[in-house]
């Protein structure tokens, strides 16, 4: 991994790698934007990582500006001391710190009129107020107040959020300024804030004090921010002074690019991430989830010159230090599911930023994973992400852990969730626990059914039940005859279907995800959804559900909604528009296979073996209440760190 620990510069400030953890919102704070203890150490802790430099979320800059609840501010001289404590925590853990400075009018709960770069701009409907130029140079006074504020706090650098839908990059982006005046227009125009607030800090700030601009390389849309004014911007801020250039890119919640899901390519960026190295001669700085491997390329090819890490260190804070050590297959890779990150700040019952499978996350200062007072045995049935979770707690806090599991390897029905298009690195989270079992010591015994005596001889101190679930057939006419399959069937390859048309019944994330894999194969697909929507069970906002009933959209697949299923016979399915009791009007959908995705019944739960067996018992996951493997995961995190 040579060249990613090379020491590299950032104006007058020395940094010891090239890594840097980018600025990503976690909800930690308070509700005034005070740093809270939660948000020290779990800065504290990705810097123990090894990074180089911390970039500290975007800090808002009025009190009544917050882009997330709970963000972190820097409106106020009362909100130095808290901030001057979190640089101190940082640098004491190893990294330098820098904090993101930027503005938001688009969130509905800051209490103000949508004020935009232009009235019109496409998500102004019923319509904004269009920022005049004196509101501006009020907002430019915002930035500088906050600069001096975190050079108050003894931050080594400050970065100007000014990409992906955030109020400056309206201002650059002609996709939505549509400004008749001296700051619309031509690039000159669009981009003459941006050149305000950067010679208003250099005014004002000490000689030479590092400062970033984060801006969108291209906001991928024909009438948007392009490569073009990408290589334009990092021009004039590199002749007005800035200190290097962060690379970021798309438009926020339109495209998803700039926090990128799944489906979208890593390393999407390193091509302009060349092309601005090529026209400039300050540092620049690319992220979009990045794998190590990525990384190592970028700096050989000459694609950037630091790596921005956002989600990956929020996934494993110690992903520079397993890197640098040669540990890679130890890293916790970030998947881009968006569930834990992203959707933690915008779930109502969420505690801030969290990730799938790093419960850890948010609960750094906790000591969650302190050595057991005792050590007891462990007995875990079931090896899904919920057990392989619970396993690989209870070892590292000192137990003896025996892991039981039927079926020939690890993982459950997450071994399905690769398997749609576009989630192929999905195993990523099988391998990560199968490995650290083994690292760990834990006794997996794999093919090996629990029972009774078994349980028994084993003598347990605990038992954790992560037995999963099965799918839901419910009791419909035609549901036991031949053709008619689960998704779940479908996924892991038990049956195929080679003919269509097929119908999948049921417009749950599983169905949709189904459907995909069948139209891709070249069936012709029908959804039949009792509800009035398609993916529900998919939390909007995150880039996943948009782009996937594109897709299927895009692959002609039939999406029925307001549907109930009346019988299934061996034409097809019938299917009535009267979904809540049946009857109306009834329509065949002619099918060679049916494949259900109706939910899930929690597996056995093993209670009336207690007694017998002995020991405490606990159920997690899916045998306890089906959901997602977050849930499951992170209920396994929490039984487990008890024990």
């Amino acid at each position: 991994m040579r060249g990613l620990f090379d020491e590299v510069s950032l104006g007058p400030l020395r940094l010891k790698n090239r890594l840097l953890m980018t600025a990503m919102s976690t909800s930690l704070a308070d509700s005034q934007g005070r740093v809270t203890t939660r948000l020290g150490e779990y800065y504290a802790r990705r810097a123990a990582g090894g990074v180089a430099l911390v970039t500290v979320e975007e800090a808002y800059l009025h009190p009544r500006l917050p882009h997330v609840p709970n963000a972190l501010g820097v409106y106020s001289d009362e909100l130095v001391p808290g901030l001057t404590r979190l640089v101190a925590r940082i640098h004491s853990a190893g990294a330098a710190a820098a904090l993101q400075l930027g503005l938001y009018f688009r969130q509905p709960f800051n209490g103000f009129l949508r004020f935009a770069a232009s009235a019109h701009a496409p998500d102004c409907a019923p319509g904004c107020l269009e920022l005049t130029p004196a509101e501006i140079q009020y907002l430019t006074g915002l930035f500088v107040a906050g600069a001096e504020r975190a050079v108050a706090a003894g931050f080594d650098a400050v970065e100007i959020h000014a990409c992906h839908g955030c109020l400056l990059s309206e201002f650059l982006s002609p996709f939505w300024n549509k400004r008749q005046d001296e700051y619309g227009g031509s690039g000159e125009g669009r981009f003459r804030w941006a050149v305000e607030i950067l010679r208003a800090l250099r005014e004002r700030l000490p000689q030479d004090y590092p400062i970033i601009f984060r801006i969108s390389a291209s906001e991928f849309t024909a009438d948007g921010f392009s490569a073009e004014d990408g290589l334009a911007l990092s021009r004039t801020l590199q002749t007005e002074g800035v200190t290097a250039l962060s690379l970021s890119g798309g438009l926020g919640h339109v495209n998803h690019v700039a926090i990128p899901p799944y489906h979208v390519p890593r390393g999407l960026l390193l091509p302009l991430g060349q092309a601005v190295k090529a026209a400039t001669s300050v540092p620049v700085i690319v992220a979009n989830s990045l794998t190590p491997e990525l990384a190592v390329l970028a700096i050989a090819q000459g694609q950037a010159d630091l790596i921005g890490l956002g989600r990956p260190l929020i996934a494993d804070p110690d992903w520079p230090l397993k890197v640098a050590r040669g540990r890679l297959a130890e890293i916790r890779r970030c998947l881009r599911c968006n569930q834990g990150c992203l959707g933690g700040l915008r779930h109502p019952a969420a505690r801030g930023v969290s990730c799938l499978y790093n419960p850890e996350v948010g609960r750094e200062g906790e000591g969650l994973l302190r050595p057991a007072p005792k050590p007891r045995r462990v007995v875990v049935i079931g090896g899904g992400p919920a057990g392989c979770e619970a396993a690989r707690v209870s070892r590292q806090r000192g137990h003896e852990v025996v892991l039981l599991e039927k079926a020939a390897a690890l993982g459950g029905q997450f071994n399905l969730a690769s398997r749609p298009p576009h989630k192929g690195e999905f195993v990523r989270l099988l391998d990560y626990y199968r490995g650290e079992l083994a690292r760990l010591g834990v006794d997996v015994r794999l093919r090996t059914p629990a029972d009774r005596e078994m349980l028994a001889a084993l003598r347990p101190n605990a038992v954790v039940v992560a037995v999963g679930s099965t799918p839901a057939r419910p009791p419909l006419p035609g549901i036991h005859l031949p053709h008619v399959v689960t998704a779940h069937d479908v996924l892991a390859g038990d049956v195929t279907v080679a003919e269509g048309p097929v119908v999948v019944v049921g417009g749950g994330a599983t169905g949709l995800e189904t459907a995909e894999f069948l139209a891709q194969a070249g069936l012709a697909v029908s959804v039949v959804e009792m509800l009035d929507s398609v993916g529900r069970d998919i939390q909007s906002g995150l880039g996943v559900r948009e782009p996937l009933l594109q897709r299927l959209a895009e692959k002609n697949v039939s999406v029925l909604t307001g549907r109930r299923v009346e019988r299934i016979s061996p034409e097809g399915v019938e299917v009535s528009d009267r979904p809540l009791i049946g009857g109306g009007q009834v329509t065949l959908l002619p099918a060679r296979a049916v494949v259900l995705a109706l939910g899930l019944t929690p597996g056995p739960d093993f209670d009336d073996w207690a007694a017998e067996v002995g020991g405490e018992w606990h159920r997690v996951g899916d045998c306890q209440t089906p959901g997602n493997a977050l849930a499951a995961i992170h209920a396994a995190f929490n039984v487990a760190v008890r024990l």
